[in-house]
């Protein structure tokens, strides 16, 4: 039975009682991430593009399998440590030949699948053939999180290259060696932005909300209705794509809360439930969005609860529809997808 917070009991908590992180699990963070992909793609509007993925992602688990990462030196780690910095950041020039051999199998193993599209074999074809200074320009762009003059076919590959360097050394780390961050809303492994956040199940977990990065697959715990990209927490809402009542159409079903019971009850500011449609519909979800009216900006939190097979960058990735309704909505996504890039002319 999960716990129930009343307002305020969430902020008084004793931190030292919350597993403040979770590290990527290396034997099947990859596979359990692709196994979601292809449940996803079953009568999925984008189903082909989630099993290419799920295709992809599989290629990832396997390179991951016979790859060593190379740890930082005992004296950087130290100094991260002192200096309460991400152990390998991505801007830090950890990638520098390392991740270009990596890309090679990952190719091979996608331009195996049976029927593979042309367009998709062109895609493999160019990135082959690409320089190595083009594709470290690409990947540098990627890692700074905008992917500007990254064409946007080739760009999940590059990451999925990336993905599996930063996650091999991920792997490798202790949560107790990982320091505590200035700044909560940043990965602590590699100081990049969450792609999602999700509230975990079981064990020492249970009930907890932890951030999930999308390059190293560290999770990291921040608490409940609190804004992931500013940490405002007055106006923090949750939606959710509606289709009741709407016929073929969707919208959006929305709920501003003041407070949040850790069993997915929504309570006003009175403290009691909150009973009408809309409510009861954004509860039941096991993806919502998250926004914030101080900063414009929202993101996906996902909930074990409701599905305990959610994956993070997966189900993001299936749940493109209430991105849509969100822009409609005037909400800014805070950032991308790691398997899914916009040229930056249609950004």
């Amino acid at each position: 039975m999960q716990r129930i917070l009343e307002p305020g009991q969430i902020e008084s908590l004793d931190r030292t009682s919350i597993p403040r992180l979770r590290m990527p699990q290396r034997a099947e963070v990859f596979s359990a991430r692709a196994a979601r992909l292809r449940q996803l793609a079953d009568g999925h509007p984008l189903g082909d593009y989630l099993r290419l993925m799920a295709a992809l992602v599989d290629a990832q688990q396997h390179v991951l399998d016979n790859f060593q990462a190379e740890r930082p030196s005992p004296e950087s780690i130290e100094q991260a440590q002192q200096h309460c910095m991400p152990l390998v950041p991505a801007s830090g020039g950890y990638d520098a030949g390392r991740w270009q051999p990596l890309l090679v199998p990952l190719l091979d193993a996608v331009a195996a699948q049976p029927a593979l599209p042309a367009a998709v074999k062109g895609v493999i074809e160019r990135v082959r053939a690409a320089d190595p200074a083009a594709l470290e320009a690409g990947a540098q762009a990627l890692l700074a999180g905008h992917g500007k003059g990254v064409d946007a076919a080739s760009a999940p590959f590059l990451m999925a290259a990336l993905q599996v360097l930063w996650t091999g050394v991920a792997s490798t780390f202790e949560a107790g060696e990982v320091p505590m961050l200035d700044v909560p809303n940043v990965c602590p492994v590699c100081g990049t932005l969450p792609v999602a956040s999700v509230v975990r199940i079981g064990g020492a977990h249970e009930g907890y909300r932890y951030l999930c990065c999308g390059l190293c697959a560290t999770e990291w715990h921040m608490v409940r209705v609190k804004c992931t990209h500013c940490e405002a927490s007055e106006h923090v809402a949750y939606h959710v794509v509606d289709t009741a009542g709407a016929g073929t159409d969707a919208a959006l079903a929305s709920e501003a809360e003041s407070a949040v019971a850790d069993g997915g009850i929504l309570k006003g500011p009175d403290g009691r439930p909150k009973l009408d449609e809309a409510s009861k519909r954004v509860a039941s979800s096991p993806i919502r969005a998250e926004s914030c009216d101080d900063c414009h900006s929202y993101r996906k939190i996902f909930y074990q609860d409701k599905d305990p097979f959610v994956e993070p960058v997966a189900d993001d990735l299936a749940s493109l529809a209430l991105d849509v309704l969100m822009g409609e909505a005037g909400y800014a996504r805070a950032n991308g997808n790691p398997l899914l890039w916009q040229n930056a002319e249609d950004a």
